[in-house]
């Protein structure tokens, strides 16, 4: 008996520190989680977007940080889209396409939530959580995003993000397209605990921004993997050629530039000819027009431009793919009664070759003529009005 009433107080006594030990944890993970929204939304503040080297950690936080200070009665215009909206190779905030707009829309305030490297669904979720917050919505479509929304199985890039905004992307949606990967979106029931018990728990709803603090990286398991790659290339003698995100194509050495055309021949092929009756990026867009008209705001859509000029040179695609592909998402835009501006299909180059990172992403001179030319195309559909 003594033995046992031992034992039972042991295991108290251990689950007692344990409670303890994870209490201590969860009050400085919500001091070092407040400490990082302070940063970033003191960046953000400063240079019209979250910092860009994750901004996949720290969008969240400035989305939650937004959702409370957007009520000042000032216009807001939320624009949405992918990297080459956000400016990955824009080093000046300022030089956006958002940074650009607010500087001739003083009286509104203009939010650059773009997302390096997110689909069509992670722009959906970012829409869906802020659709309450913003009065005009301004959406780029990339010709990129489109091709790997229909031919990658996975529809989701960035789960941690979409959970943490708290707009998932249902099963249901994949029921039309077997081609999809259904595990790559969590079950009702997972949404359903992450949304109800464990997004209330800093230690998990934060862990990717807390691993960042700790690691730099979004996970423990990625900081290993970014480990063993680096002694492997040490092992090999492979020393990585790496330039500015912001330099020009034309400013790279020979190998950088084939290894960005690789990248972009590999990125523009079909899988199978874009087929509109069958394309999952499509129906991501109808949803989003679906949201739009649910909540009666002004929107409008564009393609981001790219360097025909290089892309014919390279013969990344054959621009009849363009074509059909990017019309049925002007035609199903339009058919909902939002303009879509092009601005591919001129016969030259909107922005300059000399002003391209690679063929879709443009460097801070190119970025801030194209947002002078946005806003101009744009005053026509009343993004001016008081």
């Amino acid at each position: 008996m003594p033995k046992f009433i031992l034992n039972k107080t042991v295991f108290v006594m251990m689950i007692s520190f344990a409670l303890i030990g994870l209490l201590g944890l969860s009050i400085r993970a919500n001091q070092a989680v407040e400490q990082m929204r302070q940063e970033v939304v003191t960046h953000a503040e400063k240079e019209l977007r979250v910092p860009t080297y994750d901004a996949i950690v720290y969008t969240p936080l400035w989305v939650e940080y937004l959702k409370k200070h957007l009520d000042d009665g000032t216009r807001v215009i939320g624009m949405f889209g992918p990297s080459t909206l956000f400016g990955t190779t824009v080093r000046k905030g300022e030089n956006t396409s958002a940074g650009v707009l607010q500087a001739h829309l003083k009286d509104s305030r203009v939010i650059n939530l773009g997302i390096s490297g997110g689909r069509f669904t992670e722009t959906y979720a970012l829409l869906a959580s802020m659709i309450d917050k913003v009065d005009y919505v301004v959406f780029e479509i990339n010709y990129g995003i489109i091709v790997v929304s229909d031919n990658e199985p996975n529809v989701v890039v960035y789960p941690s993000l979409v959970e943490k905004l708290g707009q998932p992307i249902p099963r249901s949606w994949l029921a039309d397209f077997p081609d999809k990967n259904r595990e790559s979106l969590p079950s009702n029931a997972h949404n359903w605990v992450t949304s109800h018990l464990l997004n209330q728990w800093t230690l998990y709803h934060d862990r990717d921004a807390i691993s960042y603090r700790l690691f730099k990286t979004r996970t423990p398991m990625e900081k290993i993997r970014q480990e063993v790659q680096k002694n492997e290339n040490e092992r090999k003698g492979i020393e990585e050629s790496y330039s500015p995100m912001y330099t020009a194509y034309d400013n790279m050495n020979d190998a950088q530039q084939e290894g960005i055309d690789q990248h972009y021949e590999e990125l523009y092929r079909w899988n199978k000819p874009f087929d509109p009756e069958h394309s999952f990026g499509l129906f991501m867009i109808e949803q989003t027009l679906d949201l739009l008209e649910e909540h009666q705001k002004q929107a409008v859509f564009y393609s981001a431009p790219l360097d025909k000029e290089h892309i014919a040179d390279k013969k990344l695609f054959h621009w009849s793919e363009y074509t059909e592909a990017m019309g049925a998402y002007q035609k199903l835009v339009e058919s909902r009664g939002y303009p879509f501006i092009e601005f591919n299909q001129e016969a030259i180059n909107t922005i300059p070759h000399e002003y391209y990172r690679d063929p879709a992403h443009l460097i801070d001179q190119g970025s801030y003529r194209f947002g002078e030319i946005l806003y101009t195309r744009m005053k026509n559909y009343g993004i001016a009005a008081p």
